[in-house]
């Protein structure tokens, strides 16, 4: 064979290597794309997000805590960014109007699976990349961080922030573990019922990583798999609780001052250890009812004070 044919040859037997480099690996598009992975939900897009929207208040401020943005907000009553109290509004966290959010050309979607599910179809027939994801419990926090990290380009500013949560988080464990675990009644009030939390509740949840004992944990007969469970006023009176913890779920001043006039007028409240020690905390709702994202370490010493400084 002459070196002529042998050289056309080997460019030839190149160029296929090439090509089926190429087939293997997709189009240049799909080799270029970038995957958000979040539990067991991935997205795959062809570029980093720059048009972000989150639908809830938490999402949101786990956003703005890396350093990222919205382009839109739904109304909420909770505490979020300043900054993002300008943004163009889409909707109740309930009701997201789906046209208003169609129309702000978002390329990237954040939304909890616990509110937003219904919008799912439509996100998908708009084709409008987006995740769901179910973040409730405050062991949730720091892969959310890492997440919006990724999805910001922000991945540096996530893993300090993070450093910095798991630092407080395990400041605040060890000084509560030195103390004697103070007894304790986690109550959930509404403006209809007044029922015990479980620690897959966000404070009981809390009081539990404090190593406080929850008297509920203590009755082996009730369920503790939902985040909060029947809890009658004869029951709290048997427990007595050193201290008890009132987390509001409603119109927070009315339910609490309702709920203060009872314990001084009725026996069956005024009789209660916690109550005669002026150790009975009405606690804040974007703390301690919702999850309080990289709050969680505030919301921690908080506990911690009032159980053992109040």
């Amino acid at each position: 064979m002459s070196p002529k044919k042998i050289c056309t040859l080997l460019v030839s037997a190149a160029l296929c290597f090439a090509l089926a480099g190429c087939a293997t690996s997709g189009t240049s598009s799909e080799k270029g794309s970038i995957q958000y992975k979040y539990e067991e939900h991935t997205v795959t897009m062809k570029a980093q997000p720059k048009r972000v929207v989150t639908l809830t208040a938490p999402l949101l401020n786990m956003a703005y805590s890396v350093g990222g943005t919205s382009v839109a907000r739904p109304v909420t009553t909770s505490p979020i960014p300043p900054e993002a109290e300008s943004l163009p509004i889409i909707g109740t966290i309930q009701h997201i109007n789906m046209e208003t959010l169609v129309g702000m050309k978002p390329d990237f979607v954040i939304g909890e699976k616990s509110h937003d599910a219904k919008l799912e179809s439509l996100l998908q027939s708009n084709k409008i990349p987006y995740i769901l994801i179910n973040y409730d419990g405050i062991k949730d926090n720091v892969p959310l961080l890492e997440f919006m990290g990724q999805v910001y380009g922000k991945e540096d500013a996530a893993k300090k922030i993070v450093a910095d949560y798991n630092n407080k988080m395990s400041d605040i464990e060890k000084k509560a573990s030195a103390k004697t675990p103070a007894r304790v009644a986690v109550l959930r009030a509404t403006g209809k019922s007044i029922t015990a939390e479980t620690p897959e509740s966000i404070c009981a949840s809390m009081v539990e990583l404090l190593k406080m004992n929850n008297v509920v944990v203590s009755h082996k007969n009730i369920n503790l798999t939902g985040k909060t469970v029947p809890y009658s006023l004869e029951q709290l009176t048997a427990d007595d609780p050193d201290i008890i913890f009132v987390v509001t779920m409603g119109n927070a001043d009315e339910i609490n001052k309702k709920m203060d006039e009872d314990m001084r007028s009725n026996p069956a409240w005024n009789h209660l250890k916690a109550v005669e020690n002026h150790k009975v905390f009405f606690l804040p709702s974007d703390l301690f009812l919702l999850n309080p994202g990289v709050r969680t370490p505030e919301a921690m010493e908080k506990l911690y004070d009032l159980a053992y400084n109040g």
